[in-house]
């Protein structure tokens, strides 16, 4: 069993060797798109920021909210919600130079005032009990170590009557997929530290939540509404896996290889993208 040390020096690993790749294709975030016709009639752009919207709904943003970004990047997200909503954002990563790109990011489009990070585990904050208002994870809660750690430690620090959102993939059973299939998720899931991908099933990611002490929990598919996402990746890496699939090459150039091997999953339901939220109990 893989120690939690051992992991965070994966998922660094991966976030450092990925950096230039997702500055150059997307920017700097680190999540797909929402495209709510499920159709590329938009910009990347436009559609990350229709992720974000969406996210602002589900957690039912308002103005003296205190709000956890757990694996927060480089600080797109919470610099957007914190400049359009007007709340108090805290972001937490385990990557270090990510810290320093979300404090640039909201100085340069007037956010900072709202909005502070830390370098921190969101399995093992320092946060006193009941802090926040809400707390969101997107496409974060998978690189966890310990899925039930992290929604154990996710609802000790909300408030009673606080919303947690999950946007996150899920995947089917070990046994729907084709040997092949499953050799390279295995390869994607391994190289990508998603540390917590083999407990997010379809039909059973909610349990983990209901287990933590959560109530209240929905469980939406947008799947349809992030594979255009998935499909412009694709298109992208098409030319170079040529060469990584000739050469078998796949652990060496992981985001190609999960470009094309993901969107394959994608069109036939193996990996779905789904919206858990849920509540902390008042009572």
């Amino acid at each position: 069993m893989t120690s939690t040390n051992e992991h965070h020096k994966k998922v660094l690993s991966y976030f450092k060797e990925s950096r230039l790749g997702y500055d150059l294709v997307l920017g700097g975030v680190k999540h797909f798109g929402y495209y709510s016709d499920g159709i590329d009639s938009i910009t990347e752009k436009k559609a990350q920021e229709s992720m974000h919207n969406l996210l602002a709904e589900k957690l039912k943003i308002k103005k003296n909210h205190t709000i956890l970004d757990a694996g927060c990047g480089q600080g797109i997200v919470s610099a957007y919600l914190a400049k359009k909503y007007g709340c108090s954002i805290i972001g937490i990563t385990i990557v270090p130079f990510e810290i320093g790109k979300a404090e640039r990011l909201a100085q340069k489009i007037g956010a900072a005032s709202h909005v502070k990070y830390h370098l921190m585990d969101y399995s093992n904050t320092n946060f006193e009990g009941n802090k926040f208002d809400a707390v969101y994870a997107i496409e974060s809660f998978v690189h966890s170590p310990d899925a039930d750690a992290t929604l154990k430690e996710l609802f000790r620090i909300l408030k009673p009557g606080g919303i947690l959102a999950i946007f996150d993939y899920t995947i089917s059973h070990d046994n729907e997929f084709t040997a092949y299939e499953k050799k390279m998720f295995d390869i994607i899931a391994g190289r990508t530290a998603m540390g917590s991908i083999k407990d997010m099933r379809h039909d059973s990611f909610a349990d983990l939540l209901k287990k933590a002490g959560f109530e209240s929990i929905s469980q939406k598919d947008i799947s349809r509404n992030v594979l255009p996402s998935i499909k412009k990746l694709n298109k992208l890496a098409k030319f170079p896996y040529v060469f990584v699939d000739l050469f078998k090459l796949q652990k060496h150039f992981i985001n190609v290889t999960a470009a094309i091997e993901v969107y394959k999953l994608a069109k036939k339901g193996l990996f779905k993208y789904n919206i858990l939220t849920a509540k902390k109990s008042i009572g």
